[in-house]
């Protein structure tokens, strides 16, 4: 496959010291390597990037030093511990959703992170959202009318990158996904003008085909997510940090270089990793599988499609 354009992408890295055992800055700088080795035009996080941007600016100073461009799409934890403004300063973001034009596609980072309350929407600061499940993850009305103007009148193929997901259903994405899915449908009756929307935050690893359009659910770059803490881990780690009984944590950074070429290929090379201490999610007493029914693996999955 001849690419016209390669990105580096990771999900959910969680810097959080003392909360939770990433050894996020030295798993930023190896995803970093992976994507200069790899040529790659720009490295990506699908959001979680940090607890506390504010408090911890360095790991975005860590990602800004990569002698790449690098962007990001929010994700609900970067906004925990602080403001909106507070994150999109550190990050140097241009605005909450944006896109940019490269080497012959449209990169479009949406943002995810509101709840409706009172007939309005509010966007996630300082954990406000965690009073309101039912109605989290919704896109504005003025967010959706921009990404139906960005799209339609984008002159080169889309590529949607938010944190969390369009394609998962039953109320276990974005809420008003359907709103989304109908401008897909607009857009691509004509021409291809969506070829593939990539997630982070539910640490799963998932590809799926949906009208053709290509969803990638991309897993953690550290670990997964338990509601339920275990006692498996040496005390002496759980003394270090506290959240780390609510964890089952990748040996290595997780994350993938994705290829695109203006006659609709799709390459993606995932990447694999073992479970620190042998800790896996199924030792734990908790569920095995998410709500939407995927396991907890560690690795990033590795695929070649073509769309059209």
């Amino acid at each position: 496959m001849k690419h016209q354009l390669r990105f580096a992408v990771f999900a959910d890295l969680h810097h959080y010291p003392g909360v939770f055992h990433t050894q996020a800055r030295e798993r930023l700088q190896c995803i970093l390597e992976r994507a200069r080795q790899a040529s790659a035009d720009c490295v990506i996080s699908l959001g979680d990037f940090c607890h506390a941007p504010g408090r911890y600016p360095e790991i975005a100073e860590d990602f800004r030093a990569a002698g790449l461009p690098v962007f990001h799409a929010l994700g609900n934890h970067d906004t925990d511990n602080g403001s909106l403004a507070e994150a999109l300063e550190t990050y140097k973001m241009p605005h909450q959703y944006y896109y940019i034009d490269l080497k012959g596609f449209r990169l479009i980072f949406i943002d995810s992170n509101y709840y409706r309350h009172a007939g309005g929407h509010t966007h996630f600061e300082f954990r406000n959202y965690f009073d309101f499940p039912e109605t989290r993850e919704t896109l504005p009305p003025e967010q959706i009318s921009w990404l139906q103007d960005c799209i339609m009148s984008s002159p080169h193929p889309c590529i949607i990158l938010g944190h969390a997901s369009i394609e998962r259903e039953g109320g276990r994405g974005i809420r008003n996904r359907e709103q989304i899915l109908k401008i897909f449908r607009r857009a691509n009756a004509g021409k291809r003008r969506v070829i593939m929307a990539l997630n982070g935050h539910y640490h799963r690893n998932n590809l799926r085909i949906l009208e053709n359009v290509a969803y990638f659910d991309v897993n953690s770059a550290s670990f997964d997510w338990l509601n339920q803490p275990h006692r498996l881990f040496p005390e002496s780690l759980c003394r270090q940090y506290e959240m780390v009984q609510h964890q089952v944590i990748y040996s290595e950074a997780l994350s993938a270089i994705v290829s695109l070429s203006q006659q609709g290929d799709i390459q993606i090379e995932g990447s694999q990793a073992g479970f620190l201490h042998d800790v896996r999610r199924e030792m734990t007493g908790n569920t095995v599988l998410d709500p939407a029914g995927r396991p907890c693996q560690a690795e990033i999955l590795s695929a070649k499609l073509k769309l059209y």
